[in-house]
């Protein structure tokens, strides 16, 4: 359609399985300035496959860099609280033993994360190529949909590292069903960073990417 190949580069890397709303990805092109950016979005959607869509189509300045310049990234994460219907089922994830699950202490388990910590527990690292795991957390919050039978996580921070979230929310779940546990065991994870784990990881389909705002240009804020 552009009569010429594109490449687009996209603001955050997501696992397979994961979902984005708030995805912001940019592309450099020629464009006529007879072109309608609208009309161009509208026949661009029409091509894509089902699994994505185009919500906005903006011209950008010639330095923005969708990877740069992020003040905040805005995650949900829901989970069924029974077995939910074939409809929705690949939007979130129902936790084999949520029956089991004591609410109360997974939202305590879950502002354990707030804040400044060392997430080597969390993540998959590449012994070959360290990275580095401390990230921060600005804030969690947990929204109850009595009416979905769903619980959505929501979780803010300018950055994470691979499998942080799903291994965030697995964990809290875990440990929250195993009362032996205790918070204080993630704690100790946060304190001791130690990749090698044997919690569980949160399904993939269960996360999605909500927003990203970046600190330059309000505009360009995805929601």
């Amino acid at each position: 359609m552009m009569k010429t190949p594109i490449n687009l580069l996209g603001a955050s890397r997501t696992d397979a399985g994961v979902h984005a709303l708030g995805q912001v990805a940019r592309f450099a092109a020629a464009l006529p300035s007879t072109v309608d950016l609208e009309q161009l979005r509208h026949a661009w959607n029409a091509r894509l496959p089902r699994g994505i869509f185009i919500r906005s189509l903006v011209p950008s300045d010639p330095g923005f860099h969708p990877c740069v310049n992020v003040k905040q990234k805005t995650y949900y994460y829901t989970l069924f609280l029974k077995k939910p219907l074939p409809f929705v089922e690949r939007f979130g994830w129902y936790y084999q033993f949520m029956p089991q699950v004591n609410l109360a202490t997974f939202a305590q388990a879950l502002q354990c994360y707030v804040g400044t910590h060392d997430f080597g527990s969390f993540c998959k690292v590449d012994s070959d190529n360290p990275k580095d795991t401390v990230r921060t957390i600005d804030a969690i919050k947990l929204k109850h949909f009595p009416r979905w039978g769903a619980l959505i996580v929501e979780i803010k921070g300018p950055s994470f590292v691979r499998f942080q979230i799903r291994r965030m929310i697995g964990y809290a779940l875990d440990l929250a069903r195993r009362p032996h546990l205790g918070v204080d065991y993630l704690q100790e994870l946060l304190k001791n960073p130690n990749p090698q784990q044997t919690l569980i990881k949160a399904d993939a389909k269960g996360l999605c990417l909500r927003r990203i705002i970046y600190h330059h240009d309000p505009k360009s804020t995805a929601e």
